[in-house]
């Protein structure tokens, strides 16, 4: 079994252990240790070991999985980690469909329980697809992205780096996201979306 740690004892990263256990009941793989947080307090009795300092000093191989749903500060913790003796593991829960077979998931990503992936799909790294999201064909999504549960992405969808879907969301066919975009939970995008627009609302319009 392999050493794994959990960078971020929010709600995720307790969420992401509870995937871990699930994944080691299929198929014994992880060692989890424990938890990494900046907090200087323990949050509800979990196994903090160390910050983000420590990691970084960390002279033997360690699996980590960066637990954080906000894209851009997902990106900063990554940047101040890279190197040394981590490495980031893609995790897929058993029960998810990945489509391992025609699909690309970058390092890092994180793929939860009940998420559908169809055929020809890239997803790159650092990515959070949460709990029963749908992906459709050849849809393209960038670095830090971060899917809340319930999102629907249909074929053939563009979404740039550093962005966030809502819970519930909906994104239909042929459409391009930008870069850093927000789209709101329940929204339905019926067009494109630029850089750094947040989209809200059935249909959405930008705010």
């Amino acid at each position: 079994m392999k050493d794994l740690a959990i960078f971020g004892a929010g709600g995720f990263g307790r969420e992401v252990a509870l995937l871990i256990d699930q994944i080691n009941q299929e198929k014994r793989e992880w060692n989890f240790i424990g938890f990494f947080d900046d907090e200087a307090d323990a949050k509800g009795g979990l196994p903090i070991i160390g910050t983000s300092r420590a990691l970084k000093d960390i002279k033997t191989p360690l699996h980590l999985a960066v637990a954080v749903a906000a894209p851009l500060v997902r990106r900063s913790i990554v940047g101040k980690l890279r190197g040394g003796e981590l490495a980031f593991p893609v995790l897929c829960h058993p029960r998810a469909n990945t489509g391992a077979r025609t699909n690309t998931l970058g390092k890092g990503t994180i793929i939860t329980e009940a998420c559908i992936l169809t055929t020809g799909i890239s997803i790159g790294e650092f990515v959070i697809v949460n709990l029963a999201t749908t992906i459709g064909h050849d849809a393209r999504i960038g670095d830090f992205c971060s899917i809340m549960p319930g999102t629907n992405i249909s074929g053939n969808v563009r979404i740039g780096h550093d962005s966030l879907v809502g819970t519930g969301a909906k994104i239909l066919q042929n459409l391009t996201l930008g870069e850093r975009c927000r789209v709101g939970a329940g929204a339905v995008v019926i067009r494109d979306v630029k850089d750094g627009q947040t989209v809200v609302g059935v249909p959405a319009k930008p705010i």
